[in-house]
């Protein structure tokens, strides 16, 4: 049925998302919390969804904020007066390189 199987990608687009945000926001609690209330809401205003573009239109969303959580948004951590660390996981993030993917040497 195709209800159905919208259901299960808009699921998995859901839980995609979930798992990204939990990297892109590791310890930051206020950013998990709203993060997670931003994209339970977004996904609720769209429950019934009738055109298939329409739909398809939607997960592509989700799937390029999924990228952007995962492989673009580094997190700062304030280590002093004006000072930040940053977490740079070089096995997600984008390099600078154009013809590198992430994680590539």
């Amino acid at each position: 049925d195709r209800g159905d199987m919208a259901s299960r990608a808009a699921l998995g687009a859901f839980r995609r998302l979930m798992r990204a945000r939990e990297l892109a926001f590791k310890d930051d609690h206020e950013m998990l919390r709203e993060s997670r209330r931003a994209a339970r809401e977004e996904f609720q205003k769209y429950k019934v969804v009738e055109s298939e573009d329409f739909l398809k239109e939607l997960l592509l969303g989700a799937d390029e904020a999924t990228t952007m959580l995962k492989h673009q948004l580094v997190q700062a951590v304030r280590k002093g007066d004006g000072e930040y660390a940053m977490n740079i996981d070089p096995e997600r993030h984008v390099t600078m390189d154009p013809n590198k993917l992430p994680g590539e040497k």
